[in-house]
């Protein structure tokens, strides 16, 4: 068990420090992005390098910022889960609102109002039953949707709202998600297709697969970057974690050495 232990702990390191370059954040926001989407979404290690994958590949793609994308996504956590979405599609969301400039906080709120209205089901306010009506949709019926195709039940709901004439759309949104995010939602409307190309290129494995190492490999494409990077994550990890974890990262700085080598 100890030696699966610090293999995982290695692995874990790897893949936050690989994160923390690709995205321009600090190794310690990177580590504790991880950490917090491999509780909020109960992913293992690997399906939190897949998700990094999506969000880097959304930004390479659509544009917008990684770690703006990744603050969006850990700002929403485990709300997505129950609300029907998974972590890609909430990413995809995210990329939506971060690459026309709404900022992370904003962009979190208006999803967060945006999955707990379309998933309150009976709960509904009588103002947003009639809202729904208006759209032709029923608050029971999305809350079953939600559970069952969560992100086909969003693009719905915003296609029928951007089929009414416009000066009745901002009404409906607020009486649906409530004013505070209308700014966030109403983008969203003009760029519905956007959306979709994003939800399709997170559903992609294939497409997405490797996608922030590849971006990591990149910024550290010249022998200098490498070895600085190299050289301040371990002295890094030395001051914060001290003589517990010399043998792994004395192991780790071997590999490196042998890698830099090859």
């Amino acid at each position: 068990p100890m030696r699966d232990q610090r293999e995982q702990l290695l692995q874990f390191t790897n893949d936050a420090a690989e994160m923390a370059v690709a995205f321009d954040l600090t190794a310690d926001v990177a580590g504790d992005t991880m950490g917090k989407w491999r509780s909020a979404f109960e992913l293992p290690q690997a399906g939190v390098v897949a998700l990094g994958d999506g969000v880097n590949a959304l930004a390479n793609r659509f544009g917008g910022k990684a770690a703006n994308i990744s603050d969006i996504i850990t700002r929403i956590g485990p709300l997505g889960k129950v609300a029907g979405l998974a972590a890609p599609e909430i990413a995809a969301l995210g990329s939506s609102l971060d690459s026309i400039g709404i900022p992370s906080e904003v962009a979190a709120t208006g999803i967060k109002n945006t999955m707990l209205a379309l998933t309150k089901g009976e709960a509904a306010t009588k103002g947003q039953q009639e809202a729904f009506g208006a759209l032709g949709l029923s608050a029971t019926e999305m809350g079953k949707r939600m559970q069952k195709d969560a992100s086909g039940a969003i693009i719905d709901v915003m296609e029928r709202i951007k089929n009414l004439a416009p000066e009745k759309q901002a009404g409906i949104l607020t009486e649906l998600f409530g004013s505070e995010s209308v700014a966030a939602i109403a983008p969203l409307l003009t760029n519905l297709d956007g959306l979709k190309q994003r939800l399709a290129l997170v559903g992609d494995q294939s497409a997405i697969a490797g996608s922030m190492h590849q971006e990591f490999l990149t910024r550290v494409g010249n022998t200098e970057g490498a070895t600085t990077i190299a050289g301040n994550a371990l002295t890094n990890l030395n001051t914060t974690m001290g003589d517990a974890l010399l043998p792994t990262v004395k192991e780790a700085a071997e590999k490196v050495t042998e890698l830099a080598s090859a």
